[in-house]
């Protein structure tokens, strides 16, 4: 039997409940009938029904909709997952079509060595073509907050390939050509916040490729634990990653079919070879071999559908400031990471709270849980003399008061009780708005604000740091689910002089935001640092805060000799109080990756750097940044292009706490046209239609409906689609018309 399922939405309750009498009243079982055997017909066949039972092509509409970078070629089937972002969430089709080619990336396996706070990892990927042409493979994918890309090895079938880093246009055209010649091309690129996007172009019937990234990672430790995060998925996000800058092409697809797996290969020397190693996410298989520790899955293989987090811990007497030197060129780079104990200080209260939550879609299920969790312990929190206020937000942001309340009985009894209820429930993710309404709660002093939030968004993440940094309000950051966006978090931390912390679910909330919560406490301090020689820079140029036993670190050029002596921080409280630490800086243990932290170093200073000076430092550091990239172009003697290979795009396996309906296939998703009272937007809520049962032609009698709508911009519909919508009325057509299937469009 057949189900219509509304997916989540992002618009208000009422108008959820509005578009669910209206859905009801309209959805006949007829219709539902008709919606079910053509989603069954486009999977088998490639084509759709129209409203008048006529054929309508998938690829030439597909054609039509999108950019050449997604389009399907002739004898494509139904596409496993199209997504379509025109200003808001994600329009998709879900089908199982048991004619799509086979899967594309084979295989993923995490490999790394730690000595200390420094790491090296691995990311392998393996793509295969089965089919009987040549293809193109876009894949897009996470990396941990802060790595730094140091290399792309190549092997494609027995031999071994290397490239380089170039311009990013000088790369994007010279593979454009490769392709067009019919020569095997790889082009790696930056797409964002702790993404990459990897093609590789005219990869042959019958070819295998395989990829190894190479980076660096700087590690930190939270009084005695150290964290180390390798995200394996990409949640769905809210927002427009078209304006966040990604090419079509390097949107990244999820999809509930897809079945990745990975392996794990860690080594941990040095102080954390005597670290006692757990995971939340997943079970380890931990082992003693000579002077270092294995850390690898219980399993081997696992489902890439959460982040893959490590919990280190050690004494004290193993987590003590240490320091580096390498060379680089007349000079020598040094970083020094300290972990210092601050001095004492007395809390006087008196602080100024702003508690905000996110209860969009992407928080249900274990995320709200640990949202509701984590307010009601900061609540127990509070001193008497502090004020508070609590905003929720999903697609708008609302206060529980209208401006800071003193903490008494009944503020804070108000607060818990609407806590309790609070549910994943109010649609989008517009941090930025919950934000600003909270710095237009200052009043006589600078606001400390703590957000929980999974940061699943996209195109206002840049633009709400900046914000944050501009508004002299420090954003203290609680990141919560399964694959959470550590990017944002670290990025509203270090622009305003706070901290974050990310909490799995299998971890004990309760303990995690009471440590985090004292940093809130904790005072800005007078800080000074003497290098053993001057140095030609520092980064961070300044140091605004330090917090009690989390390590920071400081990179520094030193000129000309070689570094001798120590490094000193000295710390001062306001009430005149002072704490020194001392540290001597030690040479680069292994000659061969002498370069590796020059070019740490220089992925730092590529922010403070002019656009003509960060492009030149980054081919000179081989560094992948958003104006540059990778290539590799393998020329082949005879290679001939008769015709530009199709693209596959490798969709993300869909994060565990994101599931849709439970049970059944789903065969179709039906988008339904509605638009606000006001109308100055218009949008479409999704149907998915869901055969539970294998028989597609008779709907169930108990049709379920979650959500309501997400609007997107008439402006920005009619500028992207106006070729598409020629002689029509486009007020009424805010999305593709092959998206509408058999259904006529309504105005709600």
């Amino acid at each position: 039997m057949a189900k219509l399922i509304c997916l989540p939405c992002l618009d208000s309750q009422e108008r959820g409940a509005h578009c669910h009498e209206v859905l009801r009243r309209q959805v006949t079982s007829a219709l539902a009938v008709r919606l079910g055997r053509s989603a069954v017909l486009a999977s088998e066949s490639g084509v759709y029904l129209d409203t008048e039972g006529r054929e309508a092509q998938w690829k030439t509409a597909v054609d039509l909709a999108c950019a050449r970078k997604i389009s399907l070629p002739p004898e494509a089937v139904l596409s496993s997952r199209l997504i379509l972002n025109p200003g808001g969430r994600n329009m998709e089709i879900l089908s199982q079509s048991p004619q799509e080619p086979s899967c594309v990336l084979q295989g993923t396996t995490i490999r790394g060595r730690f000595e200390g706070l420094l790491g090296e990892v691995r990311i392998e990927q393996t793509f295969a073509n089965q089919e009987d042409k040549n293809i193109e493979a876009v894949f897009t994918f996470p990396v941990p907050a802060g790595a730094v890309l140091l290399g792309v090895e190549i092997q494609i079938d027995d031999r071994l390939l290397q490239g380089q880093v170039r311009p990013k246009r000088e790369a994007e055209n010279a593979y454009e050509d490769a392709i067009v010649d019919g020569d095997t091309a790889i082009l790696v690129q930056t797409s964002g916040r702790g993404l990459f996007t990897v093609n590789v172009g005219n990869l042959r019937p019958g070819q295998t490729a395989r990829l190894a990234y190479r980076y660096a990672l700087l590690a930190t430790w939270n009084h005695d634990w150290m964290r180390l995060l390798f995200p394996t998925t990409l949640a769905e996000r809210y927002g427009n990653p078209i304006a966040a800058g990604l090419e079509p092409h390097q949107v990244p697809l999820i999809a509930r079919e897809a079945n990745h797996r990975c392996s794990l290969d860690l080594e941990l020397g040095g102080a954390l070879r005597e670290a006692a190693v757990d995971s939340p996410s997943h079970t380890l298989r931990v082992t003693a071999e000579g002077d270092l520790q294995r850390v690898r899955l219980a399993d081997h293989l696992t489902a890439m559908d959460r982040d893959l987090v490590l919990s280190l811990q050690v004494s004290p007497s193993f987590r003590a400031s240490s320091g580096l030197y390498a060379p680089d060129g007349e000079g020598w780079i040094a970083l020094a990471s300290f972990q210092p104990t601050p001095p004492d200080f007395t809390d006087p209260g008196g602080r100024d709270y702003l508690l905000i939550a996110d209860r969009s879609g992407s928080m249900e299920g274990d995320s709200i849980a640990q949202t509701r969790e984590a307010l009601l312990t900061i609540l127990d929190r509070l001193n008497p003399t502090d004020r508070f206020n609590l905003i929720c937000f999903g697609s708008e942001a609302c206060a529980l008061f209208r401006d800071l309340q003193p903490v008494r009985p009944d503020t804070l009894a108000l607060a818990r009780t609407q806590i309790i209820w609070f549910e994943a429930d109010l649609g989008g993710t517009e941090v930025g708005n919950a934000l600003r309404l909270a710095y237009r709660q200052r009043q006589h002093q600078p606001l400390d604000i703590l957000l929980v939030s999974d940061g699943q968004i996209w195109d206002e993440e840049d633009a709400v740091i900046e914000e944050a940094r501009r508004s002299g309000n420090r954003v203290f950051m609680v990141g919560v689910g399964l694959a959470m966006v550590e990017e944002l978090a670290r990025g509203l931390a270090e622009a305003t002089g706070a901290a974050s912390v990310l909490v799995h679910p299998n971890e004990t909330m309760a303990d995690s935001i009471v440590r985090h919560f004292e940093r809130t406490r904790y005072p800005r301090l007078e800080v000074s640092l003497t290098w053993p020689s001057t140095p030609a820079w520092q980064l961070p140029a300044e140091i605004d805060t330090v917090f009690p036993g989390d390590t920071f670190h400081l990179f520094a050029r030193l000129l000309p000799e070689r570094p001798q002596g120590p490094v000193t921080l000295q710390l001062r409280s306001g009430s005149g109080e002072h704490a020194t630490h001392i540290l001597y800086l030690e040479p680069w243990p292994v000659a061969e990756t002498n370069d590796t932290l020059p070019r740490l170093a220089a992925a730092r200073r590529l922010a403070t750097l002019s656009e003509e000076d960060a492009i030149q430092l980054a081919l000179d550091a081989q560094l992948v940044t958003h104006h540059t990239a990778f290539l590799m172009v393998d020329r082949r003697a005879g290679a001939v292009a008769e015709a530009l290979p199709p693209i596959r795009i490798v969709a993300h396996q869909k994060a565990a706490q994101r599931a849709g309906a439970d049970g059944g296939r789903v065969v179709g998703t039906i988008p339904f046209f509605c638009r606000r009272r006001s109308g100055d937007k218009g949008g479409a809520l999704y149907v998915e239609i869901v055969d539970d049962d294998g028989d597609t032609d008779t709907p169930d009698d108990d049709t379920v409906f979650h959500s309501s709508t997400q609007f997107i911009s008439r402006d920005y519909t009619r500028s992207y689609y106006s070729d598409l919508y020629s002689g029509v009325e486009q007020d009424y057509l805010p999305i593709p018309r092959f998206l509408k299937h058999v259904l006529t469009v309504r105005s709600f």
